[in-house]
């Protein structure tokens, strides 16, 4: 009876660990990368990779990090077509890096299988016709 009882623990464990990216509010983490695009050329210069967490409140309030790269991350989120993926509105400051400073949209899309989130933000102001983008891969 007792290994019985194991086994089903054992079992469930990987479909409770996927509920984790069944929504999206909660704690982030993992390698940002911060480019600059031309719409001509792509990138502008190399792009560059920095840890960093998000956490997203239950009431939609969004906080983050970058410490290497020395960015606070701040803003809202909405549900974006089901509660597992997020609109995201968010504000950069204080980056070592000005071009990444300002005000960025888009998009945070779980995947429950793979267990990771996909992030993409792109920045709300041009940079002689050049755009600052952010993209991570995150787990919880």
């Amino acid at each position: 009876m007792r290994s019985l009882l194991v086994l089903a623990a054992a079992s469930l464990a990987p479909a409770l660990h996927a509920q984790e990216y069944t929504r999206y509010l909660g704690g982030w983490q993992g390698p940002f990368l911060l480019y600059v695009t031309q719409q001509d050329t792509g990138a502008q210069g190399p792009p560059a990779v920095f840890n960093g967490s998000l956490q997203i409140a239950n009431d939609g309030s969004v906080r983050g990090q970058l410490p290497d790269a020395a960015c606070t991350l701040s803003g809202s989120s909405t549900d974006f077509v089901s509660a597992a993926n997020a609109s995201l509105e968010l504000d950069m400051s204080g980056c070592k890096d000005a071009r990444f400073n300002g005000h960025f949209a888009g998009k945070l899309i779980n995947n429950p299988a793979l267990k990771y989130a996909s992030l993409r933000l792109s920045s709300m102001r041009s940079l002689d016709a050049a755009t600052a983008q952010v993209s991570a891969i995150l787990r919880r």
